[in-house]
């Protein structure tokens, strides 16, 4: 069995390797879709943003997957407006689905509690968390969301920095200042980066929950029972400072196949034209 992970960047990386962990046998293969060095899908317009991950899921296929996980809050939400959505050529598994259930199930559990959605200012301001638990029967007036554009980007440089602890701290700031007190809420984790730092969350917000959706995402995939292992390789469209590199695989001492695959990653720059 062979199943991808793809994001743009390095926060499904976390995913995949909670996939990795639940051992089994197959081919894990990790997408790092960022399309250039200098520009990411953020710095895209809406329409463009679509037809640039169209073809990055076009370059993904020719791996021929047996299951796609997109473990990645924005091109999750790009994923769903586009042709893409429901490609007979391989299932799709996206993150959308395990935020709302996760989110949901707290607020459901939780009456008293409240919901900050944190994310890239696409997923925030899409509204499509929002919509969906409200339409699950979440009150409204239960839910809110701060979008904290630039943060993954440092976490993904430097993941205990001081510049990702001052832009946390900024966005503590602009979250007070639009709900009050947050630790009546829960804060919904959405983007794949942000659960690399959660002592900060707690440290900074002090909420009253932390929920992280690469946490059940995967509740219902595995790699099936068999010899050989699982094998990772990770494929990147753009290159990665070494750096970078160095700073994220101290997250994957646990997972070693994983940070082995990161720190041997494969520079492919045709896995899918830009433009």
């Amino acid at each position: 069995m062979r199943i991808a992970v793809c994001d743009s960047g390095l926060g499904g990386l976390d995913i995949a390797a909670r996939l990795w962990a639940k051992e089994g046998a197959g081919e894990l293969f990790y997408f790092n879709v960022w399309p250039e060095t200098d520009r990411g899908f953020g710095k895209m317009p809406p329409e463009e943003r679509v037809q640039v991950w169209e073809r990055a899921f076009d370059g993904i296929m020719k791996y021929a997957p047996d299951l796609l996980v997109i473990g990645c809050n924005t091109l999750s939400v790009v994923h769903r407006r586009s042709r893409r959505f429901g490609d007979p050529r391989c299932p799709v598994l996206d993150i959308v689905d395990a935020a709302v259930d996760i989110c949901g199930s707290f607020l459901r559990n939780e009456p008293d509690k409240k919901l900050l959605i944190l994310g890239t200012a696409e997923t925030v301001n899409s509204g499509c968390y929002r919509n969906m638990l409200i339409d699950s029967g979440i009150a409204p007036e239960r839910i809110d969301g701060v979008p904290l554009p630039g943060l993954a980007t440092l976490i993904e440089a430097a993941p205990f920095s001081k510049e990702v602890e001052e832009r946390m701290l900024a966005g503590f700031a602009e979250a007070v200042e639009k709900v009050g007190d947050v630790r009546r809420y829960a804060l919904g984790l959405c983007c794949t980066h942000f659960g690399y730092v959660s002592a900060l969350w707690n440290r900074i917000f002090k909420p009253a929950a932390l929920l992280n959706p690469n946490e059940n995402i995967l509740k219902n995939v595995a790699f099936p029972a068999g010899e050989g292992g699982i094998s990772v390789e990770f494929i990147s469209k753009i290159p990665l400072p070494d750096s970078k590199i160095s700073a994220m695989k101290e997250l994957f001492t646990a997972t070693p196949p994983v940070a082995e695959a990161l720190e041997h990653y494969k520079f492919t720059p045709e896995l899918y034209q830009v433009r």
